[in-house]
């Protein structure tokens, strides 16, 4: 997905941290989306700065690491079925479970690496919108040279709010995996994208390990 920049997809990663990082004594309902964005910056920071996570040599742990937390606040299957369209509905229970675990590698692959990189960017919070059990939490991350709108969407889940989508720039990233995905399906079916993904996911475990 060249669309997401390097920065944008630090930003990306810092956002989802900090929902990891709300204060145990209030459920997330009670909290709201946006405070639990903002109320756990400073222990993100933390984790960022931990010296026993820094160096190549601590690069797998990292990495372990950021992805536990990263994709505790997903809401993986409705990410995955938002990305297939109108195709989830052809897949027996199976084929979506498999589906959802491919598909959290790839966002693995694409994304966890990018959190070395960070440089420090600012997050601005802009709007907190919330609709029963739907919100959306609109951000700007502020960069040395940019500024660029982050928007989140997140839905209720038991006493967790977990994002479903997330908006960069006006591109929304389950429809632009869905724009790739759809074409791919209709061509080559629901075996040809798996084998598209997992050729995507080995050519990234090649490169880092290269």
């Amino acid at each position: 997905m060249k669309y997401y920049g390097r920065s944008i997809l630090v930003g990306f990663l810092l956002l989802i941290f900090c929902l990891s990082f709300s204060p145990a004594y209030l459920s997330a309902a009670e909290i709201g989306p946006e405070l639990q964005l903002k109320s756990s910056i400073d222990t993100l920071l933390l984790v960022l700065r931990d010296e026993n996570l820094k160096g190549s040599e601590k690069i797998q742990l990292r990495r372990e690491r950021i992805a536990d937390v990263v994709f505790m606040q997903f809401n993986m299957q409705r990410m995955a079925k938002l990305s297939l369209g109108r195709g989830w509905r052809d897949l027996d229970t199976a084929q979506r479970d498999h589906f959802v675990e491919i598909f959290r590698k790839l966002l693995a692959k694409s994304y966890v690496a990018t959190i070395d990189g960070y440089a420090g960017e600012k997050i601005s919070y802009v709007k907190e919108i919330v609709k029963g059990d739907k919100a959306e939490v609109r951000t700007v991350v502020i960069g040395s040279s940019n500024e660029i709108p982050l928007h989140y969407k997140l839905k209720l889940k038991g006493e967790r709010w977990l994002i479903y989508d997330v908006i960069i720039e006006n591109v929304s990233l389950v429809r632009n995996y869905r724009s790739q995905f759809i074409p791919i399906m209709k061509k080559s079916g629901y075996t040809g994208l798996v084998k598209q993904i997992e050729k995507k996911i080995a050519l990234a475990e090649a490169k880092k390990n290269g």
